[in-house]
């Protein structure tokens, strides 16, 4: 099985970057372009795959909070997100 966290928390990483960015950094419409062109595609993922995807935001946020707690801040609340739909 392919090793996606690295993927994953380049996604995460960017949707980070983009909420932290000042106006003069990013224009505002753009960053939340990109944002609901992510979440877009992240509705594709069907909802039998959300519990397994869940609990890999979960590991993932465990295992760099303490680096990276903007970064693990996102995954957790990505994972709770897919607990409420």
């Amino acid at each position: 099985m392919m090793n996606l966290d690295p993927i994953i928390l380049a996604m995460v990483s960017c949707v980070e970057m983009l909420d932290a960015a000042e106006v003069d950094e990013v224009d505002p419409s753009f960053a939340v372009k990109v944002q609901q062109v992510m979440g877009e595609y992240l509705l594709e993922i069907p909802r039998s795959g959300e519990p397994e995807l869940r609990a890999m935001l979960l590991r993932i946020a465990g295992n760099i909070s303490a680096g990276e707690p903007d970064i693990a801040r996102h995954l957790r609340r990505w994972a709770d997100n897919l607990s409420e739909s």
